[in-house]
């Protein structure tokens, strides 16, 4: 993560209207939706397992009780009585994720595709962890934490809600994938990418406020709780760590320059002589 992008000289355009920097970006963008699609699918075709998740729903439950926190539904009935602020939690839950993702990937991918590549990579690694976790171990959010038989006061003000579009097409549905939260880890990337590629200030402030607004407005709809919100970080901040380690000791630019190798030797080879 240490390195930089070359500073436009002489009569270049700047970085955001390079066609070189737009098409290598263009590619890296691509690529990393398609990485995407796969997760969701993955995660999606995962079979419903109610019992199992609602037990861990409730697991969670009783640890933050334990640890004096559990007060996400003490949060929500705060809120719930402000039909505006509501509307504004809904909407940031619903179009503040991927949207924002997709936006800040973009300016990164541009502005400097070696640190794209690095936060990509921290972001499908952490991809991969929750896959298996929510495979092996799926668990019920607290709007659907009811179902255990069990009422804590739950409220669905996104999926319970005919007011709010927030497309899922159904193979990428999976309604017990909440621990970890990347709703809100991969917004805490987001706002690390942006802390790490940029000295303004206001831009610093407004990458901190995103994670802060997004963490409200995930507890006060009901869809995560703060320990799932946590090991989502937790699951994110490991990532970056163990890539970075990765970065410095040279590993990832061996990985990549055997990958280019391995991509040009598939292209130099001569097709099938026909039989």
């Amino acid at each position: 993560m240490q390195r930089q992008a070359v500073a436009p000289t002489g009569n270049a355009p700047p970085w955001y209207l390079d066609l070189g920097r737009l098409s290598t970006a263009s590619v890296e963008i691509v690529g990393t939706v398609a990485a995407l699609l796969i997760y969701f699918l993955i995660r999606g075709i995962r079979p419903d397992d109610l019992d199992g998740s609602l037990e861990r729903g409730l697991q969670i439950i009783h640890i933050e009780r334990q640890l004096g926190i559990f007060a996400e539904v003490h949060w929500q009935e705060a809120f719930l009585q402000y039909a505006l602020l509501m509307d504004v939690a809904n909407q940031v839950y619903a179009w503040g994720h991927y949207p924002v993702l997709a936006a800040i990937g973009l300016w990164l991918a541009i502005k400097d595709p070696l640190r794209f590549r690095f936060v990509r990579n921290v972001l499908l690694l952490s991809a991969v962890i929750g896959i298996v976790t929510y495979w092996i171990a799926p668990t019920a959010p607290p709007r659907l934490i009811h179902l255990s038989g069990t009422d804590f006061g739950f409220v669905d003000t996104v999926h319970g809600s005919a007011e709010v579009v927030y497309m899922q097409p159904g193979p990428f549905v999976n309604d017990y994938a909440a621990l970890p939260s990347f709703h809100f880890g991969w917004i805490a990337l987001a706002s690390a990418a942006i802390w790490v590629n940029t000295s303004n200030f206001i831009l610093r402030v407004l990458a901190v406020a995103m994670s802060v607004v997004m963490w409200w407005a995930i507890v006060v709809t009901g869809n995560h709780f703060f320990f799932d919100m946590i090991m989502g970080g937790v699951v994110v901040a490991a990532c970056w760590i163990l890539l970075a380690y990765l970065d410095r000791i040279g590993v990832s630019e061996r990985v990549s320059e055997a990958l280019r190798s391995r991509v040009a030797r598939l292209r130099r080879k001569p097709p099938p002589s026909p039989a």
